[in-house]
């Protein structure tokens, strides 16, 4: 865990502070991107966790160590550092590049060897082709698929990475981007990752932390942050219509109707339909003595019914799918498609009713990302 206390910088002969008292907490295991327009401070967070750039202020804690009590090489060398230009020295070796701090820990030659053809598989590329490479006989991708290896060389539990493909073409960037979080879901490292792309931190992050003008606007997960910006600039840095690129982050219980009308299963079928017009329905959901979701019942079953005065228990049928409140999008109108019906009922993991999805509401919903563009053109 890495924790900010507000930490300030401020550079000789500048008058403001690069960065601005910020507190936040990156959590173990995770990736947390640092986002924000060039000179916002995002770097120079980035470099303060390993004491490239040494803090003016505040406070910087890995696992509860103030690093400043801390030797700088030590600290350095026990972080993974990948940059935009990678950092790989032209003279060596990609296997001389990937074994330089290993060798410099004196680690054991035959140790160093097996990491070293680990890690060229971990990240996609041939040791036997690749090992007695220089740098200037590789492409881009190949150039920071070795700078990523050499930064988990030594197994360190913090990667510290600065816009590590932001130089590469959008197919090998999506590429790595896929490699990085397959390799994050079996190693659960520490990531620091800075970049100026919204795409990129949306793709990749646990959690954004925005920044501007050396403070942080808002740091929250890449849901949240598209569906509730903290503010007027996060929402247009953000882009208001972002949520519709990532419809995994659209969530059943974001576009349910929340309080559809429900019935106990004893009520008669008369007064059933009696309240379907006064809401002006044409169904209404039917629940148990514990208020679970058992089916649903329509007027029109009602009116065929020659005897209205039955419960509607014994009108009701039963929901052919249901939906919880996380599914997505995606699933949900694979659910409607898949079934070819009408409406969803969003049940919770107790088997309470929750709210209803209908044809129209999704309608509704999928209409506002072109609404929304309608007005910004017009404004």
């Amino acid at each position: 865990m890495i924790q900010f206390e507000k930490v300030s910088k401020k550079y000789r002969g500048m008058q403001e502070d690069v960065v601005k008292d910020i507190s936040f907490t990156i959590p173990s295991g995770e990736i947390v991107v640092l986002i924000g327009p060039s000179g916002c401070g995002k770097t120079t967070c980035l470099k303060m966790i390993n004491r490239i750039i040494r803090l003016t202020s505040g406070k910087i804690l890995i696992d509860g160590k103030d690093i400043m009590e801390q030797d700088p090489i030590k600290l350095r060398r026990n972080m993974g550092y990948v940059i935009q230009q990678t950092g790989l020295f032209p003279h060596m070796t990609v296997k001389e590049n990937i074994e330089v701090i290993p060798r410099l820990e004196k680690k054991d030659q035959h140790e160093i060897d097996e990491r070293t053809e680990k890690l060229m598989k971990m990240v996609g590329l041939d040791a036997d082709q690749f090992l007695d490479r220089y740098p200037t006989q590789l492409s881009g991708g190949q150039l920071q698929r070795v700078g990523v290896a050499r930064a988990f060389a030594t197994d360190p539990d913090i990667i510290l990475m600065d816009e590590p493909f932001s130089a590469l073409d959008p197919i090998t960037r999506s590429q790595l981007q896929d490699e990085l979080l397959f390799l994050q879901s079996k190693l659960k490292k520490t990531i620091v990752f800075v970049t100026h792309d919204m795409d990129e931190a949306v793709k990749i992050a646990d959690r954004i932390c925005i920044i501007n003008g050396g403070r942080i606007v808002q740091y929250d997960t890449p849901e949240e942050i598209m569906k509730h910006p903290a503010n007027e600039y996060v929402a247009d840095f953000v882009g208001k219509n972002r949520i519709w690129s990532n419809p995994e982050y659209i969530r059943a219980e974001d576009i349910m109707l929340p309080d559809p009308l429900a019935v106990p299963q004893t009520l008669s079928a008369i007064h059933a339909i009696e309240q379907m017009r006064e809401k002006h329905v044409t169904s209404a959901m039917v629940l148990d003595d514990d208020s679970r979701f058992l089916g649903y019942v329509r007027a029109v079953d009602i009116q065929r019914s020659p005897d209205k005065t039955v419960p509607v228990s014994d009108l009701m049928k039963e929901a052919k799918v249901i939906a919880a409140p996380e599914d997505d999008l995606v699933k949900l109108l694979d659910l409607i498609n898949t079934n070819e019906v009408q409406a969803l009922p969003v049940v919770n993991r107790w088997g309470r009713l929750e709210g209803l999805i209908t044809n129209s509401s999704l309608v509704t919903t999928m209409s506002r990302q072109y609404i929304d563009t309608e007005k910004e053109v017009s404004a």
